[in-house]
């Protein structure tokens, strides 16, 4: 049988603002691939897709936003209809202003700052800043927290995690005894730990990009202390840390993979059919939805161009079942509405396997932790307790 000719390809651009290794890199590429190509054997598509990557070291990771508007500028110039991309929070606040005045090339990232929002960024949270407080603190209720203390990055994520815990905990009458705020790579935090032992709170919470959580972990081992603690979606940071998954034992933290979503499993089904590995894990979870979101609006794309493509993000992703987060989430955009998640449960709460081993902790195998908590909605009287 001759192989179906196509008169051209749709570009598309990624744009990954935290140079990732090459296990991440390729996981990322077959998530992509198996969408994109279903897509087309569906007749969703009409064309391939042809994916062009531009990396830069963004803020977080000690490089300049400089160069990730160059990367942006890069993809732009070589003709993408869309980008998959930015990913990280400081680099989506910082280039936003340059995609809304300059591009009119529909971005859709994975950031979690409700900072990115505009008429071409879209987005579909990796967990998100301002919520993650919210199932956090639910879940300390859930165990009968009644005070906390918190650890926050001094840094624009750490901040925007660390105002959206002190409003969660201030509607679930949990009391704030001490915040402590630490350097996002710091790694001495000795003293730290020792002022979060000395408050005798019922638990720690951790707001901020994850380095610091690892560091925290392994003085608190030092200090001998294992209490309670929680953290934010930095949680997911696990897989790419050196010895992250392991270092992050004990933390019970922001996670969006999930058993229970059929869909997700289906995926991972056809992923190790082709690839003969299974990652189930969130990261290539979400980069299929990504994929699969990007096809259904160049389904309705017409023209092929940046403002095609918008409109068909506006269109064609409605109710779209999602394969990451918790059973039943889907996404959906339309002018106005840039956030694409239709689910509480596009975050959950996990904890890293305590026999989870250093030949296990890898992006090509899974599940690495097992699940905590989901979002158990509260009525009156349970969500405000002071009343």
């Amino acid at each position: 049988m001759s192989k179906k000719q196509y008169l051209g390809t749709t570009p598309i651009g990624i744009l990954a603002d935290w140079m990732i290794e090459d296990t991440a890199k390729a996981v990322m590429f077959d998530a992509l691939n198996l969408a994109f190509d279903e897509a087309l054997e569906d007749g969703l598509i009409d064309r391939p897709v042809e994916l062009i990557l531009r990396e830069a070291e963004g803020i977080s990771r000690g490089g300049r936003l400089s160069d990730v508007v160059n990367a942006f500028d890069d993809l732009v110039s070589q003709g993408v209809v869309g980008i998959y991309g930015p990913w990280i929070s400081e680099n989506a606040i910082g280039l936003r202003g340059h995609v809304e005045a300059s591009a009119k090339v529909p971005c859709l990232s994975m950031t979690g700052t409700d900072r990115w929002y505009g008429e071409w960024c879209f987005n579909v949270n990796n967990g998100s800043l301002t919520e993650d407080s919210r199932l956090m603190v639910n879940y300390l209720q859930s165990q009968k927290i009644s005070d906390v203390c918190v650890v926050y990055d001094r840094s624009s994520i750490g901040e925007e995690y660390r105002n959206a815990f002190i409003d969660a905990c201030e509607e679930a009458d949990i009391r704030i005894l001490i915040q402590e705020g630490v350097n996002t790579h710091e790694t001495d935090l000795a003293r730290t730990v020792l002022r979060l032992r000395e408050s005798n709170a019922g638990a720690v919470a951790y707001n901020g990009l994850g380095f610091a959580a690892i560091n925290l972990g392994k003085e608190m081992k030092a200090q001998k202390w294992d209490p309670l603690r929680v953290m934010t979606s930095s949680f997911m940071l696990g897989p790419f840390a050196t010895s992250g998954m392991l270092d992050l034992r004990g933390w019970i933290g922001i996670d969006q993979y999930d058993e229970q979503n059929v869909v997700g499993e289906a995926m991972l089904d056809r992923f190790e059919a082709r690839y003969d590995y299974r990652p189930a894990n969130w990261w290539a979870l979400i980069n299929y939805d990504i994929a699969n979101i990007f096809a259904h609006g160049l389904a309705r794309a017409h023209p092929q161009s940046g403002q095609g493509f918008k409109h068909g993000l506006e269109r064609g992703v409605k109710l779209l079942p999602a394969a990451n987060g918790g059973p039943g989430g889907a996404f959906s955009f339309a002018p106005y509405l840039r956030r694409g998640w239709l689910s509480s449960n596009f975050i959950v709460m996990r904890e890293y396997r305590h026999d989870l081993s250093e030949q296990d902790a890898v992006l090509t195998a899974g599940p690495h932790s097992i699940m905590r908590h989901r979002f158990d909605p509260r009525p009156r009287l349970g969500r405000y307790p002071a009343n």
